[in-house]
């Protein structure tokens, strides 16, 4: 460990730390609607290969991740991890310009693969930083800061590509989303040079490499699923991202069905089909910011029970408002928001509980484990989300078997996690 006292100075570490990822999770969540917003353009559906190719590193390569967390200086991981980020930018940025999408996506797969080694180390990091006894605070912050940089991300990416496209003309596709991408670029550099006010802390596993660690997905998954604490807490976290990717997959399909786009030549409805998809993320985004800003307070002293029951029940009543209300309307839009709002609840002492209940020296292999279940449900939910779409179901029947789905894991959390916290 460097000469930094970590006891001194923790929270001014920790605010470093959550700038540094929320800028990540806004970059990385900016640039894959930037390539959504050109599919729009071009009239392709990139949203369901974007979705699955930002969580398909997680399933394949979640083991090496966790290992290098747990054996190496988690620091100079992310460090790492901050400096690839500003070379896949530039290289997205390039693709763009020379107007060729699929060297774009090329760099965006490998930004997803960079988010994968960057989870592991800096949610280990909170822990190391903060200690356990502000580690609901801190985790619930950390939640709260990658949904504004998500929000952020997605509502900017589509209104900056949707002005864009309003001031330059129906024919500068390529350059509304590269230009975005470029001021990424220069925000990553920042970032990077930031990254060197983390502290350092020491290792605590010494587990050496061996080629096995690539395939141990399965060992993770029986660490993780013995401890009923960690298993319960992680299906509650990975139901919130199942939820998280269908919803948005479904906002998306809502304002598809209201402006058809047949091509780039249909001017009038790819502008309004980017107005409203940022529209319906910027509710249900903003719904969970405020969620998640309450249960942090809430937990600031101590891990709740009833703050994760409460959004549960929530979560679910938002749903059932969804599938009732008719698209577009006010009520529509509170009720995005209060389902937003609800899951972001239900999201913070789940979570803040997996990583305080894990062991220091296996922490990085129980997230690693619990991204793998996380991503896993995110490839489920683009399958569910275009199984559901493709068989004719409206956007508001699909809320209701979302409906359905979060008042069954709300009761599975009321009954199995109240022993704990």
């Amino acid at each position: 460990m460097n000469t930094n006292d970590k006891k001194s100075t923790p929270w001014k570490s920790f605010w470093s730390l959550t700038v540094i990822q929320s800028m990540n999770s806004l970059n990385e969540k900016g640039v894959q609607f930037l390539l959504i917003a050109l599919g729009i353009w071009m009239a392709k559906e990139l949203q369901y290969p974007l979705s699955v190719l930002i969580v398909l590193p997680f399933v394949l390569f979640s083991p090496l991740g966790g290992w290098l967390s747990d054996r190496y200086c988690k620091t100079r991981l992310l460090q790492a991890m901050v400096l690839l980020q500003v070379i896949v930018l530039c290289g997205m940025t390039a693709g763009l310009f020379l107007h060729n999408i699929w060297v774009a996506v090329g760099f965006f797969t490998i930004f997803c693969v960079q988010a994968m080694f960057f989870s592991p180390a800096k949610k280990g990091l909170v822990k190391d930083i903060v200690g356990s006894e502000n580690i609901g605070f801190a985790s619930g912050i950390l939640e709260i800061s990658s949904m504004l940089a998500l929000l952020v991300g997605q509502i900017g990416a589509l209104s900056i590509v949707f002005l864009l496209l309003k001031n330059w003309g129906p024919e500068a596709g390529y350059e509304a989303a590269a230009w975005p991408c470029a001021v990424a670029t220069c925000g990553a550099v920042l970032v990077f040079l930031l990254s060197f006010t983390i502290p350092r802390f020491a290792p605590e596993s010494k587990r050496p490499f061996h080629w096995s660690i690539l395939w141990q997905h399965f060992t993770q998954l029986r660490m993780l699923w013995k401890n009923p604490v960690l298993r319960n807490s992680e299906i509650g976290i990975g139901y919130f991202w199942f939820i998280a990717g269908t919803m948005m997959l479904i906002a998306l399909q809502m304002a598809a069905d209201a402006h058809p786009v047949a091509s780039s030549e249909d001017f009038m409805e790819v502008l309004g089909q980017q107005k409203d998809s940022a529209l319906l993320m910027a509710w249900i985004s903003g719904g969970s910011i405020l969620g998640g800003v309450l249960a942090s307070v809430l937990c600031a002293s101590k891990i709740r029970a009833w703050v994760a029951n409460a959004g549960g029940v929530g979560m679910t009543i938002g749903c059932i408002m969804l599938a009732l209300i008719p698209y577009g309307t006010p009520y529509f839009f509170v009720a995005l928001a209060l389902t937003g709002f609800m899951a972001a609840g239900y999201l913070v002492p789940l979570n803040a509980l997996l990583q305080d209940k894990a062991d220091n020296d296996k922490r990085g292999d129980v997230i690693a484990a619990g991204n793998l279940v996380d991503c896993f449900l995110g490839i489920m939910s683009v399958v569910v989300q275009y199984g559901m779409k493709k068989a004719g179901l409206s956007p508001q029947f699909q809320c209701g078997i979302l409906a359905v789905t979060s008042a069954l894991v709300a009761v599975f959390i009321f009954r199995n996690m109240k022993r704990y916290i």
